[in-house]
């Protein structure tokens, strides 16, 4: 079932719902209520879950880059800091250094941008994928509404 279809069972069941009397409110049992949410939730597209795993894909993906710059960031400090006896040595050391953190930070930056552009681009389709449910969701209201 997808979820306009819910949306439609949800519907009908606002419409058919007994009225609390003297104040025109719906008495709809909580389980019942429940029950449909987790269904509904159920029913949610791929793309949803997807958006939501790649955002913690991604997180992740980012702790792994910076910690790997990290490391290679230390084991250049390390490298250096051997290399300081003597002066060409240590100008070796301090350009190598260099490249190493260059190179982490480049690395890192790719990673990040590779990341930030995938998931921009799933959660820009998330986006209209929800903004077209929400307007289907504000019709429905408005149907209700307008039956009032």
């Amino acid at each position: 079932m997808d979820i306009f279809d819910l949306l439609d069972q949800f519907e009908h069941m606002l419409e058919h719902a007994p009225r609390i009397p003297f104040s025109g409110r719906l008495a709809i049992g909580e389980d019942e209520l429940i029950g449909f949410v987790e269904h509904l939730r159920q029913s949610l597209p791929d793309d949803i879950h997807q958006a939501r795993w790649l955002t913690k894909e991604r997180q992740r993906y980012l702790e792994e880059a910076e910690a790997e710059a990290q490391k290679i960031t230390d084991q250049a400090k390390v490298q250096a800091s051997r290399l300081v006896d003597e002066h060409k040595i240590n100008e070796e050391a301090k350009q190598r250094a260099q490249e190493l953190l260059s190179e982490a930070k480049k690395a890192a930056d790719d990673i990040r941008a590779g990341a930030n552009e995938y998931a921009e681009g799933v959660l820009g389709r998330l986006e209209e994928y929800l903004a077209a449910a929400l307007k289907s969701i504000h019709q429905g209201r408005e149907v209700l509404k307008s039956r009032d």
